[in-house]
């Protein structure tokens, strides 16, 4: 068949929440089509999928496969993906030169790769809030709550004060979300810090909430999946 393009309105963007550090034991499997970070693997015989180390991110078979059962020094964190709804999203990804250019060739200009990648992003979408109670809604409060610190007021004389604070998490991207069974889903996955947050309140324009991103530490992965239903967006 032939290759076709995809609609932007296809992708779906995901933030990872870890769970509590599950510590193998050689007893008990994964549980089955959920995601996990690889927090360490076992010096020997380790279930961990071969290759994958600190850092990590794999899904666990279906019910239909065969589970992993993490051994003693298997480590791995579930994570829950919450989406981030988005407008519109872009990579950038690049990678670092080396001048190399001397008179032995004369005329051109001679460049080498210096091993070092960039990626970084943007995300944006809109502030929002729930209709009946005036709360901003979860992940307009999550993002805003790592530049701004926040204080609630019951208006009774209760208060409660949070600093913000700012750290790395996993972004998901769902490249195809209309996957079906039987087909390919394609992720690209990466560590993030949210280096800006872009919001607004034009007379004729609805409150937004943009976010630019870079890559943290930790490796950066294209996932593909074959999809069951489980895996069903």
């Amino acid at each position: 068949m032939a290759n076709i393009t995809k609609s932007g309105s296809k992708t779906i963007a995901y933030k990872a929440t870890r769970g509590a550090l599950i510590s193998g034991s050689g007893a008990t499997p994964l549980t089955a089509s959920t995601w996990f970070e690889v927090a360490a693997t076992a010096t020997s015989g380790s279930q961990i999928p071969t290759g994958l180390v600190s850092g990590n991110v794999f899904k666990s078979p279906d019910t239909t496969g065969s589970a992993i059962t993490p051994v003693a020094g298997d480590n791995v964190y579930p994570l829950t993906l919450v989406q981030m709804f988005k407008t519109d999203a872009e990579i950038s990804c690049e990678e670092g030169t080396i001048d190399v250019t001397d008179d032995s060739v004369a005329g051109f200009t001679s460049m080498i790769l210096d091993g070092y990648k960039a990626i970084s992003g943007s995300l944006n979408g809109f502030a929002k809030v729930d209709d009946a109670t005036g709360v901003l809604s979860t992940d307009t409060l999550e993002v805003i709550g790592r530049f701004f610190d926040k204080v609630t007021d019951s208006g009774l004389g209760v208060y409660t004060f949070t600093a913000s604070e700012n750290e790395k998490f996993l972004l998901f991207y769902c490249l195809n979300k209309d996957a079906i069974v039987t087909g390919t889903q394609n992720w690209l996955i990466f560590p993030i810090l949210l280096s800006s947050l872009g919001t607004g309140a034009g007379l004729k324009d609805s409150q937004k909430r943009d976010l630019s991103w870079v890559k943290a530490e930790g490796p950066a992965t294209l996932y593909t999946r074959v999809v069951f239903t489980a895996d069903l967006i």
